[in-house]
């Protein structure tokens, strides 16, 4: 008895189980079975787990070793799912460790991959730029402006997408005065968070109402311990958006939150505390003027951002909560240029119709 044929997925981290969500219902949605990795919005929006997604968040490299062989069983679940004659096609999602080895195997395999948000090019490692650029089996699906323009450079094929936080209408840059709240947002990855924790607890100690926000449910028991408020960060934008808004002020480390919190109006800080090896890389090999999304898309700083040397201890800064600028109107633009991922998820589905249907 044949098997039926499924779409693979492969997101890593809980910015692409978000950016994977619209995907995975759009595949649904045209009765495709989509199996793969991805965290509870994937799987409630109908993908087939084929991994533990709670193994695959790490945080530079440092954070990588300890989780080595658990990453690379998971690799080889996910590239065996690959090679097997019932997969059409690849969706990969960020998460470049595992998809830059998945998207060059689907390659050699002439089975279509789509990639959304790849690889930070425009922040090191361009040759993977042009390692991409001579897949023909593969389209890159970008969120920025100045990435369309580094992969397009390197002759990728390469569309504009629509950030998936971008509702339409729904965002202003009034911040609701009903809760004085402080949020912190120390990671998505558990190492990651726990040496970010410390330093964001210390900068805002003495002050009311902080609140920790855990990216997913699994590490609300990592941050219990802090004996401080944990509340687990709603999984609709609709949601997410009303529990910034609540806040007077937070922190957080780099990633999607830092665009989240600001299309919502809210002022904050962003603070990273990296392991030894990533920040010495880091100061050899990245070569931005930004770490901070909004930072980078506006090209200029607009929200104070901080890095913590790993070999000292807590230190902290005053939080600036002084005259913000309005930037909510300028991202918003900025970030619904070109297709929905709804679109592009039905254009990708387009190829394997007629192939489904025999």
């Amino acid at each position: 008895m044949a098997c039926e044929p499924y779409i693979l997925i492969c997101a890593g981290e809980d910015s692409g189980d978000s950016v994977g969500e619209p995907l995975v219902k759009s595949l649904v949605s045209k009765n495709f079975t989509v199996k793969g990795s991805g965290g509870h919005r994937m799987q409630a929006a109908g993908m087939l787990p084929l991994v533990d997604f709670e193994y695959l968040p790490v945080s530079g490299f440092g954070d990588v070793l300890p989780k080595y062989f658990k990453l690379r069983q998971s690799f080889i679940a996910l590239k065996t799912a690959l090679e097997s004659p019932e997969c059409l096609g690849l969706i990969a999602v960020d998460y470049p460790g595992f998809n830059m080895k998945l998207v060059a195997r689907a390659g050699e395999l002439r089975k279509p991959a789509l990639y959304v948000a790849p690889p930070q090019v425009w922040a090191w490692k361009r040759k993977r730029a042009k390692v991409l650029a001579k897949n023909l089996y593969v389209k890159l699906a970008v969120f920025f402006d100045f990435e369309e323009s580094v992969y397009r450079e390197a002759d990728c094929n390469v569309v504009r997408v629509q950030h998936p936080f971008c509702v339409a209408d729904s965002f202003s840059s009034a911040v609701s005065p009903a809760s004085k709240s402080i949020l912190l947002f120390p990671g998505s990855r558990k190492f990651q968070a726990l040496r970010n924790v410390p330093v964001f607890l210390k900068t805002v100690q003495g002050l009311p109402n902080v609140v920790l926000v855990a990216a997913r449910r699994e590490l609300v028991p990592v941050f219990e311990k802090f004996k401080v408020p944990v509340v687990v960060a709603p999984q609709s934008a609709a949601e997410r958006k009303a529990l910034y808004q609540s806040a007077e002020y937070a922190l957080t480390a780099p990633g999607t939150s830092t665009l989240e919190l600001a299309l919502s109006g809210v002022p904050f800080t962003v603070c990273t505390k990296p392991d030894l090896l990533t920040y010495c890389l880091g100061r050899l090999f990245i070569k931005t003027k930004f770490f901070a999304l909004p930072n980078i898309i506006l090209n200029r700083l607009v929200f104070p951002e901080h890095i913590v040397h790993p070999w000292s201890g807590v230190k902290t800064w005053s939080l600036t909560k002084g005259k913000r600028e309005n930037v909510v109107k300028e991202l918003f633009e900025k970030l619904t240029v070109g297709k929905t991922l709804d679109q592009l998820a039905l254009e990708f589905l387009g190829q394997f119709v007629e192939r489904k249907a025999q």
